[in-house]
Formats: C-alpha cells, sequence, structure tokens
C-alpha cells in the first residue's frame, strides 16, 4: 500500500510538472521562473533517514524535473550549497526564492514530494536536513542529520 502511494504521488508531479510547459527558454533575473521552457523528462530521488538521498548524484539534461519523495518519517529542509538554482520552470512544488533571489525548499513533510525542473547549467550541490517538530505550535527546528547530494546539469 505504502509503494501504490508513493507511486501515486511521483505520477501526480510527473503530470502536474509536464502540464505546465510550453516551448522555448526565456532568461530572466536571478530568483525567477523561466515561463517557456521544454520539460523533457522527470527522474527520481528518494530521501530516507537511513540511506540519505538515493541516488545520492544524478546528472540531468536542462528541462528535466527532479522529484525528491521523502521517505523519511520527520519533515525535512533542502538548501543548495555552493553554486544555487536561480531559474526554475514554472510551479516548482516545495520550493521558495531566499532573500538572495536562490530557490531552497520550504519544509518538505514526511511522505511527500518536491520537484523542480532544472534550467541552467552546473553542478548543484544540495543538503537535505531532518526537522522535528516537538509540537503543533512550536516552530521546527533542524535537527543533526544531514544528506547531502549532487544534481549535474548538462
Amino acid at each position: 500500500m505504502k509503494m501504490l502511494k508513493q507511486a501515486a504521488l511521483v505520477a501526480a508531479a510527473v503530470l502536474f510538472s509536464l502540464s505546465c510547459a510550453s516551448a522555448g527558454v526565456e532568461e530572466k533575473d536571478r530568483g525567477k521562473i523561466v515561463p517557456r521552457m521544454n520539460i523533457k523528462e522527470a527522474k527520481v530521488i528518494r530521501v530516507n533517514a537511513i540511506a540519505g538521498a538515493n541516488p545520492a548524484q544524478l546528472t540531468v539534461d536542462r528541462g528535466t524535473t527532479v522529484i525528491w519523495i521523502n521517505e523519511s518519517e520527520s519533515s525535512v529542509e533542502m538548501q543548495f550549497e555552493g553554486q544555487q538554482v536561480t531559474m526554475a520552470c514554472k510551479n516548482p512544488v516545495h520550493f521558495v526564492v531566499d532573500e538572495k533571489g536562490s530557490f531552497k525548499s520550504d519544509r518538505i513533510p514526511a511522505g511527500s514530494v518536491a520537484s523542480m525542473c532544472f534550467v541552467e547549467k552546473g553542478e548543484f550541490n544540495y543538503v537535505m536536513r531532518k526537522v522535528l517538530l516537538f509540537s503543533p505550535t512550536q516552530e521546527a527546528r533542524p535537527y543533526n542529520k544531514e544528506f547531502k547530494g549532487k544534481i549535474v546539469v548538462k
């Protein structure tokens, strides 16, 4: 049942991402959505509390949507280190633009997905941190468990 639910989440994320695509590329300023980019395909990264990000490194073409599935039992947050992601195709899921114009994730709940279509070429290292919630009224606090990964965009 759990595998069926995860497969449905991935399918929904892929269909949503593909439905938002249109032709061409339009360069924008930092932290912008690129409205015209063909989404070529989708790749999945599974995040697990023990195994970390699987695969830890993924090489993709421009226009590929990367989907992270949070298979851990707690929420996670993701941030890029070094080269930042400053452009993405329409409708990244669970990502926001920070004050510097770079994308970072918001809280990705356990069992949920986050996705982003990569537009810029480069090597994007990221770190995912487990987030502990002590109660619904308390602010989330980062946990000392980190998972690192890399997206290489050709």
